[in-house]
């Protein structure tokens, strides 16, 4: 929970030969329909969200902080302007059963989407409007049972 809390988990998906990640700081684990689930807030105006819909799969990647410049990296940058892997700050890893791990990462989690669902603002209290959602874009919450975890 402090790496979700202090930044420093990247969500990344992958759908055909594009791949892409972003640094998240909310999210959800719990257990829904008696199955351990991570749930992620995504905007449908990042690029990930649109990976994580086409293909219904996403690793959590857990950094430590000596990653700090990439984990700012990976959550200002789109990925509609570029391919974040190729700075090199982060290297994709090849390993059964994840679907975009990143090697630097010390703990993976895999999960496959079931459920999304999006925020509706007729139930938000202003001031959270007004806080978070200026520009109305609103989160998608993507249900992801957690299929495997990896501590390295």
């Amino acid at each position: 929970m402090e790496d979700l809390r202090e930044g420093r988990v990247i969500l990344t998906s992958k759908a055909g030969n594009k791949v892409n990640g972003m640094t998240i700081g909310w999210g959800f684990f719990g257990i829904i329909w008696e199955e351990e689930y991570f749930i992620s807030a995504m905007r449908p105006q990042r690029f990930t969200w649109r990976l994580v819909k086409e293909s219904k799969r996403f690793t959590l990647n857990f950094l430590s902080e000596e990653y700090r410049e990439a984990l700012n990296y990976f959550g200002r940058v789109s990925g509609y302007q570029e391919n974040k892997f190729e700075k090199g700050l982060l290297h994709l890893d090849e390993l059964e059963g994840f679907t975009a791990p990143i090697k630097e990462a010390h703990t993976l989690i895999e999960c496959s989407v079931t459920f999304a669902s999006n925020v509706e603002p007729f139930v938000l209290p202003v001031e959270i409007i007004d806080k978070f959602y200026k520009d109305h874009g609103f989160h998608t919450l993507f249900f992801g049972k957690i299929e495997k975890v990896l501590q390295r």
